[in-house]
């Protein structure tokens, strides 16, 4: 459990700011208590609004996380996905989801990583 309330807070309005609904908050929660190197990281973005990146799987840290996003939503861009949004808070929630999901499973995400950007080149793998 949570003791430190200004990161359940955190945690929360993250949730709300990027419209997930409660149970999606409930799971990531989850993930910060089970995850004691994801809770460090969080907890430092929260006091210092800025990234620790203590947590690094096989060279992937949060902000590693957020540029690709970034970049995945430049590339939706590129096709012609006009309706997505930028919203920095669901950026932000997604990457440290995101990096909980590396930690478990780093195979499933190293490839993307490497290949899947917002940038056009050729032979670029799309497959997002």
């Amino acid at each position: 459990m949570i003791e430190n309330s200004n990161i359940l807070q955190f945690a929360e309005a993250l949730c709300k700011y990027s419209n997930k609904d409660e149970e999606f908050c409930r799971e990531f929660i989850r993930r910060l208590e089970e995850s004691p190197a994801l809770y460090k990281e969080f907890a430092y973005y929260l006091e210092h609004q800025d990234f620790l990146c203590e947590m690094n799987i096989q060279g992937i840290t949060v902000p590693d996380i957020l540029v690709w996003q970034v970049d995945k939503f430049k590339a939706g861009i590129d096709e012609g996905r006009f309706e997505l949004k930028y919203n920095a808070d669901a950026m932000l929630l997604m990457a440290f989801n995101t990096m909980y999901e590396v930690e478990k499973d780093p195979s499933k995400y190293l490839e993307n990583f490497r290949t899947v950007t917002g940038s056009d080149y050729e032979d670029k793998i799309k497959g997002y």
